[in-house]
């Protein structure tokens, strides 16, 4: 699998805790539904660490990881691949 750098739009609140709200894919902007859960998460293939985000857009369900460069990305298998497709892309 590889990294799928998105632009994300997102919010932090007054402790720094920050929350996805939308991200663009391409030239698809999806907005966020739901955040089901958010965790640290060591990214044992690649390295490093960064906050693992369990998000649903629309009719996905799937991993956005925030990552200690604060840089926001998706691993690229089906899933990434189905979000075009479901948004008509």
């Amino acid at each position: 699998m590889s990294k799928v750098y998105v632009r994300v739009r997102a919010r932090a609140d007054e402790r720094g805790c920050v929350t996805p709200e939308g991200f663009a894919l391409g030239d698809r902007d999806l907005m966020i539904d739901q955040v089901l859960e958010h965790r640290e998460a060591r990214q044992t293939k690649r390295g490093g660490r960064g906050t693992r985000y369990l998000v649903r857009a629309g009719g996905w369900q799937g991993y956005l990881y925030r990552d200690e460069e604060r840089r926001w990305y998706l691993e690229e298998d089906e899933h990434v691949r189905q979000i075009s497709r479901l948004h008509g892309g």
